[in-house]
């Protein structure tokens, strides 16, 4: 009785579909990718999988029944989705093609017995989440052409390292800058170090960086000018004001966990200081001398006379420095670590002080220049934890800094 049923079923479904209605599937064997296919999702139409014959039960928009003929119990119904895993009897399959059929009869059969292959496992929904499993596929036919076994010449690429988002929170405990400085046109001392202390946080987003800081402790490492008779102790101290820095970077695959990184920045600075010196100004003297009258007397006249005398000169005073660069590294990244090293070249930069200082009977402008313009920045991040990333760098040349972060992937 059950083997009438199944036979009416099965012209009923033949009858109502047209041939433009079929689907061609290719089915695998997950463990040992043993591929069977094109089977024509028909009511009817019969195939070999697992030592056994099954048939096509009922064949719905999207889906199909399967039966072993033996038996006639039914398996399914199974949605028909590339790579999408089934069980037939105890062994598990994936339908590795589903294409609409192409022919005029689908009820003959064209199915053949072929080997699947592994492809490489692809990126998730993220270009920075975790590899998809790999699956199978079907392999290509075998070709007519003599030369088909010669691996073709690869077209090289450029493939671009993804790297998730992330912000941090940073503090750099030393940060100097070395400057040549002038005063009023004539040499000053050259390499002296601005020293200071920064805190800040950054942000990153497919290729794009942006930090924002607050600037604390600043001070000059000596005197500014040479000391001597008309000026000498010229510094600066009590630093404090904001910085401002943005980028883009490129990140190229080299090979492994290597890449290479290109990038662009702008860093803007401005920082409120105190400027002091001991000068020599003009003043009024008070000079004395004794006057003797006729009779004798001596009387003491007091004189105001002009004169140059020492005395502590202080200002208020804003250091600003604006640059523009480019910068070319190394990096390596694991897992749940990396390292780079990158150097970094000012191509343009633009240092200015705004204040005067007096010395003699004139005042002279107060003038700086980067000593250097070129720095290199060594640097390694960990991950303790999921999302959580602790990172620090080191830098030498036109700015020494060191810098320790806290913080998370997105």
């Amino acid at each position: 009785m059950k083997r009438i049923l199944s036979a009416l079923l099965f012209a009923l479904a033949a009858a109502s579909a047209s041939a433009a209605d079929y689907k061609s599937m290719w089915i695998t064997d997950v463990l040992s990718g043993r591929t069977i296919g094109p089977v024509v999702n028909k009511p009817g139409n019969r195939f070999p999988a697992g030592g056994r014959q099954w048939v096509v039960l009922r064949a719905g928009r999207g889906e199909t029944d399967f039966a072993d003929a033996a038996t006639m119990k039914s398996e399914g119904p199974f949605a028909l989705v590339e790579q999408r895993m089934f069980t037939l009897g105890d062994a598990a399959y994936v339908f590795t093609r589903v294409a609409d059929f192409e022919g005029d009869d689908p009820g003959a059969d064209a199915a053949v017995v072929s080997q699947a292959e592994r492809a490489p496992a692809e990126k998730g929904r993220h270009p920075w989440s975790a590899d998809l499993p790999e699956r199978w596929v079907l392999a290509p036919l075998p070709s007519t052409n003599p030369g088909a076994h010669k691996e073709p010449g690869r077209t090289w690429h450029l493939e671009r390292l993804q790297v998730a988002p992330s912000a941090t929170a940073w503090f750099e405990p030393v940060v100097e800058s070395r400057y040549d400085w002038e005063l009023g046109g004539m040499a000053g001392n050259k390499g002296v170090d601005f020293e200071r202390r920064r805190v800040g946080a950054s942000g990153y987003w497919n290729g794009f960086s942006a930090e924002a800081a607050l600037v604390a402790s600043g001070k000059s490492s000596g005197s500014l000018v040479p000391d001597g008779t008309s000026l000498s102790s010229l510094s600066l101290s009590g630093g404090s004001g904001w910085r401002l820095a943005a980028g883009y970077e490129y990140a190229a695959v080299i090979d492994g966990g290597w890449s290479a990184t290109a990038a662009a920045y702008g860093v803007y600075e401005s920082v409120s200081v105190d400027a002091k010196a001991v000068t020599t100004k003009e003043k009024d003297i008070l000079v004395e001398s004794v006057s003797t009258a006729e009779d004798g007397t001596e009387t003491v006249v007091e004189t105001t006379e002009k004169g140059y005398g020492f005395s502590s000169w202080g200002a208020d005073a804003t250091l600003e420095d604006a640059r523009l660069g480019v910068a070319l590294g190394l990096q390596y990244d694991d897992w749940y670590w990396g390292a780079d090293a990158t150097v970094l070249v000012d191509c343009w930069s633009d240092t200015s002080i705004d204040v005067s200082v007096p010395v003699l009977s004139a005042t002279h402008k107060l003038e700086a220049e980067r000593t250097r313009p070129v720095a290199i920045r060594l640097g390694a991040w960990y991950c303790p934890a999921d999302r959580w990333l602790l990172e620090a760098s080191v830098s030498f040349g036109s700015e020494t800094a060191l810098r320790l972060g806290a913080g998370l992937f997105f």
